[in-house]
């Protein structure tokens, strides 16, 4: 017998490879996405222009690509990164996730130049803590599941899992609201994102030329 003749569909695969309905489906639903994050990113742009003691290389980013995808983590997704400034030593981003089958998210990715901290005090991570931001515990930046081994929720941070944050060459902060909250998603991800641009004024010293989130030395938390 052939290999080929070996491979068997389930009951339930074979409705499914009979059945264009859910295919169509799922297309209409990523179209409906990509209408929405395009919707955002106009938002975005907008609170981004009202923002303007922001860093002028940030402000000056005017164009936002929606990438989209069929497998992460076996699943299809929507990503849309803007303000973003991708190098090979430095990393700025606000990213801005439709992930199928889990959730909405956004977070904020520094790292290199836009990365650093220093000696002087400030209570950022309360801010986190106050704005129910999750911040990201994994050795690996290019995480995005949310998940316990992941991200861990800035109220429930220790000081020396805060030390461990602060002295990995990146850090990442963000939220996700779950698919069924469909018609709660735009406004969450738009406050969101204006709370992010809060934290960031908050950490930007005004004479610098570049971002720079100030972190207090260890003893604290995001």
């Amino acid at each position: 017998m052939s290999e080929a003749a070996k491979i068997h569909l389930s009951t339930f695969e074979t409705e499914l490879v009979n059945n264009t309905e859910w295919i169509f489906a799922k297309q209409k639903i990523i179209g409906k996405v990509h209408h929405l994050l395009g919707a955002l990113q106009n938002r975005y742009k907008i609170l981004l222009e009202n923002n303007k003691g922001l860093p002028q290389e940030i402000l000056e980013k005017k164009g936002a690509k929606i990438a989209k995808g069929e497998n992460y983590n076996g699943l299809p997704y929507l990503i849309l990164d803007y303000p973003a400034i991708f190098s090979k030593e430095s990393i700025f981003a606000i990213r801005t996730m439709f992930w199928w089958g889990n959730f909405f998210s956004i977070s904020l990715h520094l790292s290199g130049k836009y990365f650093k901290y220093t000696n002087e005090t400030g209570n950022w991570f309360s801010y986190l803590k106050e704005k129910n931001f999750s911040v990201c515990i994994n050795e690996k930046e290019w995480v995005h599941d949310f998940s316990p081994e992941n991200f861990m929720n800035a109220n429930n941070l220790n000081e020396p899992q805060i030390a461990q944050i602060i002295s990995k060459p990146f850090f990442k902060t963000g939220k996700n609201i779950e698919l069924c909250k469909w018609e709660s998603v735009p406004y969450f991800l738009e406050n969101a994102f204006a709370e992010i641009i809060e934290f960031l004024k908050f950490s930007y010293p005004g004479d610098e030329t570049i971002l720079l989130p100030v972190f207090p030395k260890v003893g604290f938390d995001l």
